[in-house]
């Protein structure tokens, strides 16, 4: 899909990035790091395609069948039992007394979305300030990445920052009995649940370094984005004492994010 036509790919494209029914993104379009309030950063060097879940069961809009990626709707329904089970975990180590305590907020239409990332070849044009994704955190809840199999420091690719000593690491693929496994971002509405218990990771894409053979090449992500229902008020969690944050719906807190971060 990604090699297709501007034109082409341009069929598929339904509103602004974070628009209710998906679809293509150009680039040029996004920058992710104005997601943070007060930063001005050029736009993201990645072109994409989402997803978003709106119907019960297995509607989507467009239909599954008429987009090209018709095998995503799989891949939504296991990623979607594996959220299931991350929440209960979450519920247990918070201390929650009901382990399907998250359930209520993700009834649909929730904000899952799948995104599937491609970032170009570097351009030859590209200045100091272009990166293939800006540094940010993840708007609302767990993350579910399945990141290119070539990321390395050298290749450029996946960075999160330490909370402490601020510096960036590199985030390698790691394959498990053969698999390779997933990286699982916290977002921030987790920070807000827990009031900063759980903090939400600061992450970015870097580019491979100029006139490498990775620079010639294009990186690819699959991203599985959670998030609750619209109007699901998020506010401190039972047990995780007085509040710091305001309660929000998830609903603007996303607006609020996807407003600052179209170019």
């Amino acid at each position: 899909f990604f090699s297709k036509s501007n034109d082409e790919k341009a069929s598929f494209t339904f509103g602004e990035y974070g628009n209710s029914k998906g679809g293509f993104t150009a680039m040029g379009v996004e920058a992710v790091a104005q997601s943070v309030e007060g930063v001005e950063a050029p736009y993201d060097l990645v072109e994409n395609f989402v997803f978003r879940c709106e119907e019960n069961g297995s509607g989507m809009e467009p239909p599954w069948e008429k987009t090209p990626f018709p095998s995503a709707e799989q891949y939504v329904v296991h990623m979607e039992r594996v959220l299931r089970t991350l929440h209960e975990i979450s519920a247990i180590a918070l201390g929650l007394e009901d382990r399907h305590y998250f359930d209520s907020f993700y009834t649909r239409p929730n904000g899952n979305a799948l995104r599937l990332a491609h970032y170009p070849p570097l351009p030859a044009d590209a200045n100091a300030g272009h990166v293939r994704y800006g540094e940010h955190t993840d708007y609302s809840g767990f993350t579910l990445l399945h990141q290119d199999p070539d990321d390395s420091a050298g290749a450029g690719g996946l960075q999160v920052q330490d909370p402490q000593s601020k510096q960036w690491i590199p985030v390698s693929p790691i394959a498990d009995y053969g698999e390779a496994g997933f990286v699982v971002n916290i977002g921030d509405l987790w920070k807000r649940w827990t009031n900063d218990r759980w903090m939400s990771t600061n992450h970015r894409v870097m580019n491979p370094e100029k006139g490498s053979e990775a620079a010639k090449k294009s990186r690819f992500s699959v991203v599985f984005f959670t998030g609750p229902r619209a109007d699901a008020m998020i506010d401190t969690l039972p047990g995780q004492g007085q509040s710091k944050h305001a309660p929000i719906s998830a609903g603007e807190h996303l607006a609020q994010k996807l407003a600052r971060s179209n170019v």
